[in-house]
This record gives structure tokens, C-alpha cells and sequence, in this order.
């Protein structure tokens, strides 16, 4: 397989930073008298946060809390996560700096807000990669192709620059952990690679290839690229 570009999920798969997202959602939405566990978050990764608060009450039979009150409980929830310490995943720079070699461009593709990703992401790792897309940048999260549809066409004028971007010489290459993150991935005609980070590999098989850890990706991406 010819990679042509690489799109990245960040949380959970660049950063450890699911857990904290998981406590600091625990936390305000006990307040509103939403109880939740860490897997009710984890499944709903990527979406955009009120309209997993709004799947979670459905799925548990409760009224979501109204934009207004949403709005306080977010609030909240950010200065929760943001007191916390996030780190990137081991072999993460190893496999950025794979791909760079290889002159393969890369997008981080989050249903996180720029505020967030500015938070987690160090300056110097966040300038290896091409294209940045948030939620800030999109109407529909993922599920939704949307935000590696928008990755896609970045980044494809710069393929196209270096000699064209299409199915005959490269494909679209994301990395993901998560269910929904993988269904937005393949919507957009990608192929998905996920990592078993938050979820165990059984939720994951919608990705075409499924990897216990950074380090057996890596692994594979070497033997792959590295010719």
C-alpha cells in the first residue's frame, strides 16, 4: 500500500489524554445527575461534546441538560481537564518522524477545540504536522466524514504540487482508537488503522487493520515504508 497522506485522531491516539477527558466528564455531569462511566465516554470519541452528553442521556432515559446549562457544565469541564497533566504516547514521535522521512504530509484530525489541542499538543510536535482540523472547523463531527473529508482536501493540493494526489498513487491513511473515529474515516474513503488504547480490539474491527499498541504499529509501519 502507497501512502499518500497521514491523518491522525489526537486523543487517544497521539496523547494519553482520554482518561482526563473521561474524570473531568464524570465529574460535571454527576452535578446535573448523570452518572457515567469512563466506557460510555470512550464510545462516543470524537463526537462532539454536547451531542455525546445528549446520546448519553438518551441511551440512560434522561432529559440532556438545555444549551444554556450545557454551556456552564463545559465550562467546568474544561477547567477540570486543563488542571490535569497530559503526555504523548510512547513511539508517537517515532512514528511522526517516520512518515516525515518519508515525505509523506500529515493532518491531526480532533474532535477537540483548538483551545484543547494548544493545551496537549507541545509547539514543536504540533509544527510536523501539514494540516490542523477541529471542531472548530466543521459543522458535523465525527461520525460524519466531515473532518477527514476536510483533511483530505487540504492536503491533497499539496500532493498535487508534488506530482498529484489519487487512488493510482497513494491512499488516504488515518489512525484511530475509536469506533466512531474509524466510521468517519472509512465515510470519507480512507483506510483506518486503530489502536487498542480506550477500547479493546473487538470495538474496533470497522478499521482495516487493528494494532495492540504504538509500538507494534510502529513495528509494522517500518517493515511497510522501510524498503
Amino acid at each position: 500500500m502507497k501512502v499518500a497522506c497521514v491523518l491522525f485522531d489526537m486523543d487517544g491516539v497521539v496523547v494519553d489524554s482520554m482518561s482526563l477527558h473521561a474524570s473531568a466528564w464524570r465529574e460535571v455531569l454527576a452535578q446535573y445527575g448523570i452518572i457515567v462511566s469512563n466506557r460510555d465516554i470512550y464510545r462516543r470519541e470524537g463526537m462532539p461534546g454536547r451531542d455525546s452528553v445528549i446520546d448519553i442521556c438518551h441511551e440512560k432515559g434522561l432529559d440532556p441538560p438545555d444549551e444554556q446549562t450545557f454551556g456552564r457544565l463545559l465550562k467546568k469541564k474544561n477547567a477540570i481537564f486543563e488542571r490535569g497533566h497530559v503526555r504523548l504516547y510512547p513511539h508517537v514521535k517515532s512514528i511522526i518522524s517516520l512518515f516525515r522521512r518519508q515525505g509523506i504530509p500529515m493532518a491531526l484530525v480532533t474532535g477537540s477545540p483548538k483551545r484543547a489541542v494548544r493545551h496537549v499538543i507541545p509547539k514543536e510536535m504540533l509544527r510536523l504536522f501539514d494540516v490542523l482540523v477541529t471542531a472548530d472547523d466543521v459543522t458535523k463531527g465525527k461520525p460524519d466524514p466531515e473532518p477527514y473529508t476536510t483533511a483530505i482536501r487540504s492536503i491533497m493540493p499539496m500532493k498535487e504540487r508534488a506530482g498529484g494526489f489519487n487512488q493510482d498513487n497513494g491512499v488516504a491513511l488515518c489512525v484511530e482508537n475509536s469506533p466512531l473515529g474509524i466510521l468517519s474515516a472509512k465515510r470519507a474513503g480512507a483506510v483506518c488503522y486503530a489502536i487498542a488504547t480506550t477500547l479493546p480490539a473487538r470495538l474496533l474491527e470497522g478499521a482495516d487493520r487493528v494494532f495492540a499498541d504504538h509500538k507494534s504499529l510502529l513495528v509494522f509501519l517500518q517493515g511497510e515504508l522501510i524498503q
